[in-house]
This record gives C-alpha cells, structure tokens and sequence, in this order.
C-alpha cells in the first residue's frame, strides 16, 4: 500500500496493511529545540518552513517527516507578511491576535490578553483582527499541494490557522473574563464569537479554494477539555459553540467536500463526540489515555465505527520515559484503538524538548512494527 491509501483506508474504518503514523501535524510535531536537534540528528539540510512562529512547535520539514516515516505530508496557510513576529527587547512575540508570549522553558506561554479590560460592544468591534483575505498568506499553496499530491504517495492534510474559535476567545479576552461573559451572555462575547467564526470560515474558503481539491484531511483545532472534564458545561458549549462549529465545518465541506474533517481538542471530551459526529467531525485527536473518560477501549467500543482516533500515544508518561514504557503504550493503545481500522498512531500533544533523540526514533520504529494488521500484539 501507499501511505495514502494506508490513511484512507484506516480513515474509511477498513484495515490497511498497518495502522498510518503522523508526525508534523497538530499536536503530533515536536516542540523547537527537539525539531532543532532532531534535524540535526539527522542531516537535514533543506529549509524550513515556519507556519506557526509564535508557537512553541514553530517548524515543518518535508525531509524531517519523510525521514522519521510519516505518512503525512502537510500544507499550512502560512503567517501575515505585513505583521512582525521579531521578539521585543523583553523577549515577548506579540502574534497577529495581538496575544504577547514569552518562551518560558521551552515553551511559549502566553502572558496576557489584549482585549481583558474591555467593558463594551465598541470595543470588541474596534479591535485590529488579522486580514484574512491577504493575498500573501495563500501565495505558493496551490503549487505546493498539487506537486505533494503528484511527487509523494503521502495523504496530505491541511492546515488553516492554530487555535479555533473559542480558544481564540478566551485568548484575546483572558479565560474567566470571557466564561463569565459567556455565562451571562453578554453581548460582548456574542459578538467575540461571531468575528472569530467569520473571520475562520473566510481562512478556511480562502486557503482551501487554492488546495481543496488536493487535499484528504482538513485539520481544525479548538480546546474545550481539562484533565479532569469540560472547560464549561456542555449545556454552554451547545448553545454558543456548537452552532459557530457546525458553520464552519460546513464551509469546509463546501470547499474541499472529498477530504475528512480532523478536530484536535484537549482533554475529556468524551460528553461532546457525540456532538462531534452529529456536525460533521471525521477524526478526532488527540484522544489523551489519561484524561478522565478517555479510556481506549471504551471509546473505540462507543464511538469506533462513527469517528477515527488520531494520537493517543503519551507524552508525559512514556515518550519521555523510557523503551518499557514506550513499548506498554504503544500495545495499548494499538490493541484498543486499530482494530476494525480508524485509528491513526500519534502523540497526544507536541512531543517536548524532554523526550530523548532515541526514544522518538524508537517510538517510530516500533509504531511500524506493532501497527502491523492483523493486529496481534
């Protein structure tokens, strides 16, 4: 099999020859000074596209991801020309929203939000919101997408923007400011979510009519879990978020109507999937082990045959760890998650500057092995 029929096999709930890896997508990249080493490791001399550089997983690298055996390949919507991403003298990177982040231990951690003290409507609508419709941002996507699709047997999968609508509300606004705006419905928030969703759909129309039609997974993002459960009550999320969810969804369907829909939220989200399927999600990642509810076996047995399970390999207690403990999530996992197909192998979150050279490259050896269909391990 190719790579892509591999994913699209497993992604239609078939068994392929071994369950697809993807590495270099959300949630399944490494942080900065891991990629640095990692490209050094290996020799990679080609240049490096930086889709994301306020982030704390800033870098791609067609050589890296084909090298480490994934098979993915990825096209992003790249960042404002007309906006600088330079490090203040404090060493703040203030990104396009107007969200300041400083690297903190090789991570960059937001340290305000630029909208906190607003108190009005006027305010939220005064805001300088990016421009969705610059033309520089696309510039390259269509050529890149259609020689990815000619030149590699990978699947290729798509990438708008980092953060979804409520994360990017909450961001700008400062997290208890916005949950208790949100609580009391104020007008505010009302209006922070409907720029957001309108400001996403007009990301993802634009960048998807240039590579829409090369493309089999449309990846989006938004956090709505916590270890322990949701960030607000389901209740809040069906009435504020869904909808705006749903919206978009259906813009991409619109615009790339073949490829699968990719979600990646944090956390316990398991009183939501239901809601996922019901408007149009494909794929959910990063199905975290140990977040309250998210065990394996159980969501495969609830939800298996309706959603595809991307990630679920640990990146707290086992890719930094050790083999033994690599090994036991790597069984674990693929025993629960591939059988039956849906279910694409990768970490649960960027994998950090604390995991070891050897053991990526063991977690990727042994992916390959213990994927193998049928599933025996």
């Amino acid at each position: 099999m190719t790579s892509r029929q591999r994913v699209m096999t497993a992604l239609n709930h078939l068994e392929p020859d071994r369950a697809p890896i993807d590495i270099g997508s959300t949630a399944s990249n490494f942080t900065e000074g891991l990629f640095l080493r990692l490209k050094e490791h290996l020799g990679v001399k080609s240049p490096l596209i930086v889709p994301r550089p306020d982030e704390s997983a800033p870098y791609y690298n067609d050589e890296l991801v084909e090298m480490l055996g994934s098979d993915f390949r990825h096209v992003f919507i790249m960042p404002s020309k007309a906006h600088s991403y330079k490090p203040d003298a404090n060493g703040v990177t203030t990104n396009e929203w107007g969200i300041p982040k400083k690297m903190v231990n090789g991570m960059r951690q937001q340290i305000a939000s630029p909208l906190a003290g607003a108190e009005t409507v006027a305010e939220v609508k005064r805001f300088s919101w990016p421009d969705a419709d610059e033309a520089a941002r696309y510039d390259g996507i269509r050529e890149r997408a259609e020689m990815l699709r000619q030149t590699t047997g990978c699947a290729i999968a798509a990438r708008a923007v980092s953060h979804g609508i409520f994360e990017l509300a909450w961001e700008i606004r400062g997290m208890e400011n916005f949950l208790m705006d949100l609580a009391m419905e104020d007008d505010s928030a009302i209006t922070l979510l409907d720029k957001l969703t309108d400001l996403q759909v007009r990301f993802y129309m634009n960048y998807l009519k240039e590579c829409g039609q090369y493309v089999d997974v449309v990846q989006t993002a938004d956090d709505y879990g916590t270890q322990n459960g949701l960030v607000m009550s389901r209740e809040m999320w069906r009435a504020h978020i869904k909808p705006r969810r749903k919206r978009l969804n259906d813009a991409i369907r619109r615009h790339a109507p073949k490829a699968k829909i990719f979600h990646h939220t944090c956390g316990s989200v398991v009183d939501l999937i239901d809601d996922f399927i019901e408007i149009g999600i494909d794929i959910l990642n990063p199905v975290q082990p140990y977040a309250a509810g998210m065990e394996s076996a159980e969501l495969k047995r609830r939800f298996g045959g309706r959603i595809c399970f991307h990630g679920g390999i640990d990146e707290q207690r086992a890719l930094p760890v050790s083999k033994e403990a690599i090994d036991a999530e790597l069984r674990a996992r693929i025993r629960a998650l591939a059988p039956g197909g849906g279910y694409v192998i990768g970490s649960t979150s960027n994998i950090q500057d604390d995991t070891s050279i050897e053991n990526v490259l063991y977690y990727l050896e042994k992916a390959k092995e213990y994927g193998q269909y049928p599933i025996c391990i």
